[in-house]
């Protein structure tokens, strides 16, 4: 059973407030007399009306529904409480018993819902796909490996996901990239039988490496001789049209000269007389087989003559800006899909039949698109336009490339859209299409299948054994990688070790980094799919390795290029904690870091954030860490001696320091440098720990704050959009149920989706 009143924040509390420790009863605070003189002597002088230092006011605390309309306000007094980061050093302080007190009071205010009473279950901005779910849903509409999303800019993020409706914007730039890639999308699905107008697809020249050259703007530069190369894909065998356009800055007493590769074919080479402001298209035929190819592209005869009378014949330049694969002249219809040998097969004129052929094809991708049955009407207004271009002398085939185009540009598409349908009450049930495309978006950061969309057409789905064998079914279909790719690696910053920087001596590789990346996706997917224990991701003995992998860990025995499941039993390797991955995105580059590492277990294991440090906040000596003068772990002792940096150090390093056996890209170590490595800590809640071991046992043991942990980023995930302090009703009870099932991951998986916020939204402001 769930208590009439749950104060969310208070099991996350205990982590930092000794002085109330878990399973007391909780105190009676008194405002009047110990919460408001709090306020009074140690924060309104800097934080009043008047003062409002930081931006934070402390002065309004007896205000009627002042928790609610300033949360965030609040939010920011409670963390600086909880961490001891606030009154400054310098002003006068608290005793620990008044100050845990004023904090549990204000853990009370912020988190205790009074669940019998607030039935709220949020509401969702409308919100576009983001990048991973527009190239999935492209893939599995139309059986395509095309990922035209690749070029789109980058999505923002917000509570910590890129699928948060509140920051997917729509920015000029992204509308004109979404109607570049439904061309594409609608030329590669439907393709134009015909000579006359073969298929276009134009060859990325940003993918090709460059030598003596530069790139700029999708063009490829070279001022002086050299070559760039790159791979391009052939859909199908046949003839085509390779189709370069290319321009020069002209010099000396000969053209420019290009030079083209593909293959192994011997290199050949061509005059180029087109000039640099007004370049043109040289076409080479050949015979292609389906698959990739390699193609090289170069400069072969720089010239440079300063003193040349002309200055505009003294530097001889080229450039790429173009490079386009034209064909096949015939298709062959043994190697179409069915969709594109039934487009091609209709033969009608202009007119009714046409628009009728049109509808007939369209309509099952369009209700596949829209992610719901879609009225005939509104699928004739697309089919018309198959008629409108055939009355302009294009083929069907052409109109249907056009009509295509349009749904994928259509807001229907691009939106997650959820009617505002019954209006008259405050909260609403979703439908049954909606939680079709809630679930498929989920689970696989993709569009709902046809099973999906039948169970929800038959009124089947929210049948709750159906719903959960549906879910089940999901959770071991290969697209459920959507679920590892869109939420594991946000969850785990699994997307940071891209841009991270091993220094030089680590010999860092990118086959090695690309390793760790597998090794932690695989992980997160055995977990989903055997229906693991979440705790396995603290304390779970295997891993997945290759040989490279496995020789950074020591582990012998592992060959080839392939992934295998390795036991780490007598292995000091224990879940994800000490994959290389984490340890490298928690280290600089130079070193470990105990502060990031620690401050990554509270934010990610344990769902506590800490508040920034202030802005003078003295540095490490990085001069002294290299010298090996004084041990890394003596120069954090002294950091933390200066108060204001212990508040938030107390909790963090000693979590980081439980690994430091581990360098800074994940090989197990006893030695740092001339100093042995001491791997032990006192946690503030009195725990004591001598290495990883140890310390991986006592946060096994924190079941349910991790859980809570891992529910509440999971819910904000499944919902596109932070929670509230009204969620947190729903989150217990999930806690609660996934606690006994021993916290197996399909049991959190269906507790969010059977919950409240998922099946029902808020009609009431809806935006």
């Amino acid at each position: 059973m769930i208590s009439n009143r749950i104060s969310f924040g208070f099991f996350l509390s205990i982590l930092l407030l000794p002085a109330i420790a878990q399973g007391q009863q909780e105190p009676v605070v008194d405002y009047a007399k110990e919460v408001k003189p709090f306020f009074e002597k140690y924060c309104n002088g800097c934080h009043s009306a008047e003062a409002l230092e930081a931006g934070i006011q402390t002065d309004h605390s007896d205000l009627e529904n002042g928790f609610i309309d300033n949360r965030k306000n609040w939010l920011k007094v409670y963390d600086m409480m909880r961490f001891k980061a606030m009154p400054p050093e310098e002003a006068e302080q608290p005793g620990d018993a008044e100050r845990d007190l004023v904090t549990f009071w204000l853990d009370k205010q912020l988190n205790s819902v009074d669940c019998e009473k607030v039935k709220n279950p949020g509401a969702v901005t409308i919100r576009r796909l983001n990048r991973l779910e527009y190239n999935n849903t492209i893939r599995d509409l139309f059986g395509i490996q095309f990922r035209p999303a690749d070029d789109f800019p980058s999505d923002d993020v917000g509570e910590g996901f890129d699928n948060i409706g509140d920051v997917l914007t729509l920015s000029p730039l992204l509308m004109e990239k979404y109607l570049n890639a439904a061309e594409q999308v609608a030329s590669s699905v439907i393709l134009v039988q015909g000579v006359d107008n073969q298929p276009e697809k134009k060859i990325d020249l940003d993918t090709f490496s460059v030598r003596r050259g530069a790139k700029r703007d999708g063009a490829l530069h070279f001022s002086t001789t050299g070559d760039s190369e790159g791979v391009f894909e052939v859909p199908f065998n046949g003839r085509y049209t390779l189709r370069i356009n290319v321009g020069a800055d002209q010099a000396g007493s000969e053209l420019a000269k290009m030079s083209y590769q593909l293959d192994n074919q011997p290199l050949k080479t061509m005059s180029v007389s087109a000039m640099r402001d007004s370049p043109r298209d040289y076409d080479f035929e050949m015979q292609l087989s389906a698959g990739k190819h390699r193609l090289k592209l170069g400069f072969t005869n720089d010239f440079y003559n300063p003193d040349a009378k002309d200055p505009n014949r003294r530097d001889r330049n080229l450039f790429f800006y173009a490079a386009t694969l034209v064909g096949p002249e015939e298709l062959p219809l043994e190697s179409l899909s069915k969709l594109q040998r039934e487009v091609l097969a209709v033969e009608v004129s202009a007119g009714v039949e046409a628009t009728k052929a049109a509808s007939r094809i369209l309509g099952p991708m369009i209700n596949r698109a829209f992610r719901r049955t879609v009225e005939p009407a509104h699928v004739n207004a697309y089919a018309n336009l198959v008629n409108v271009v055939m009355e302009q002398g294009e083929s069907f085939a052409r109109g249907m490339q056009v009509s295509l185009s349009s749904v994928l540009v259509s807001p229907r598409f691009l939106f997650r859209v959820e009617g505002n349908r019954n209006a008259s009450t405050e909260v609403r049930d979703i439908d049954q299409f909606e939680l079709a495309s809630r679930l498929s978006y989920f689970l696989w950061s993709s569009t709902p299948d046809d099973r999906l969309l039948a169970l929800a057409f038959r009124g089947e789905l929210l049948k709750p054994r159906v719903l959960e064998s549906e879910i089940e079914r999901m959770l071991i279909d290969e697209r459920a990688d959507g679920l590892t790719e869109g939420f594991a690696t946000q969850w785990l910053n699994l997307r940071n070790l891209d841009e991270v920087t091993p220094a030089p001596e680590f010999n860092f590789s990118d086959s090695l980094r690309q390793s760790m990346k597998i090794e932690t996706k695989m992980f997160f997917g055995d977990v989903m799919r055997k229906n693991r224990s979440i705790m396995d991701f603290l304390d779970g003995r295997f891993t997945f390795v290759n040989e490279e992998l496995a020789s950074h860990y020591g582990i012998s025995g592992v060959q080839g290029e392939e992934f295998q499941q390795v036991s780490l039993v007598d292995r000091p390797r224990y879940g994800v904690l000490t994959h290389g991955s984490i340890l490298t995105i928690t280290s600089q580059p130079n070193r470990t870091s105990p502060v990031m590492r620690g401050k990554w277990i509270m934010e990610n294991i344990l769902g506590t954030v800490p508040p920034d440090p202030p802005e003078d906040v003295p540095e490490i000596d990085e001069e002294k860490a290299k010298s090996g003068e004084v041990s890394f772990r003596k120069q954090l002792e002294v950091h933390r001696e200066n108060a204001i940096c212990a508040s938030c150090h107390n909790h963090m390093d000693p979590l980081g320091f439980g690994f430091e056996n581990y360098d800074a890209i994940g090989r197990f170590r006893t030695k740092d440098g001339a100093f042995n490595v001491d791997a032990s800590g006192i946690l503030p809640t009195g725990e004591q720990f001598k290495g990883t071991k140890e310390l991986v046992q006592i946060l096994s043991k924190r079941e349910e704050a991790f859980a809570r942990a891992l529910t509440t980023r999971l819910l904000t995930f499944a919902l596109g959009r932070g929670l509230e302090y009204y969620d947190r009703c729903a989150i217990d009870k999930i806690v609660e149920e996934i606690g006994r099932d021993n916290y197996r991951f399909q049991s959190l998986v269906k507790q969010i989706v059977f919950s409240d916020p998922f099946l029902k939204r808020r009609i009431d402001g809806e935006e």
